[in-house]
């Protein structure tokens, strides 16, 4: 009996063993992941920050950015100069090729103002005689198409050699032109 109670002691010392061992393993395991774990933070972190802190990082971010933008402003400048203005200069230069004429005869001069450029309405169109003898033509129009707005502003002003009489200046419409004649003052 005693061979079998020191069988069953060394049977059973022989299990506890074996747990130690299993014990030791998987305490060593969770401490190598752990570490392993806490290695990995510790690197990604490390190098996260010596990023964020780096001046060469900063300059090849900001040379990429700068880069970029250049590109994106190269394209915007290709694209409205090559496809857009091109087309409104061209359709601006046959449309306002001069608006305004002036003419003299025996007593007074005449401003003739085309109004297709200024939407054909006399409002748009402001003529008027400044001290000096200074004639002031302006006018502006708006023209809103296809979400695109196209503004066109006149301003010119011209010195009148003879003196006029700014008080009995008149107006008309006539055939699509805005008529102002300016009487010469009596001599």
């Amino acid at each position: 009996m005693e061979e079998n109670f020191n069988k069953f002691e060394h049977e059973n010392e022989h299990k506890h063993c074996h747990c130690k061992e299993n014990c030791f393993k998987y305490a060593l395991m969770f401490f190598a992941t752990l570490l392993g774990a806490f290695l990995a933070f510790y690197f990604v972190a490390d190098y996260t920050l010596k990023m964020m802190f780096s001046p060469e990082y900063h300059m090849r971010h900001a040379e990429k950015m700068i880069r970029q933008m250049d590109k994106n402003i190269e394209k915007e400048l290709n694209r409205d100069f090559s496809r857009d203005f091109d087309k409104e200069i061209k359709v601006i230069g046959k449309s306002m090729q001069t608006p305004v004429e002036i003419s003299e005869n025996n007593n007074s001069y005449v401003v003739t103002v085309t109004l297709k450029p200024f939407g054909n309405n006399a409002k748009n169109v402001k003529v008027s005689v400044e001290d000096d003898n200074i004639l002031k033509i302006e006018g502006s129009n708006e023209v809103k198409k296809g979400g695109r707005e196209n503004m066109i502003n006149l301003m010119q002003a011209y010195k009148l050699q003879k003196k006029v009489d700014k008080e009995k200046i008149t107006t008309k419409e006539e055939h699509g032109n805005y008529i102002v004649t300016i009487p010469f003052i009596a001599q």
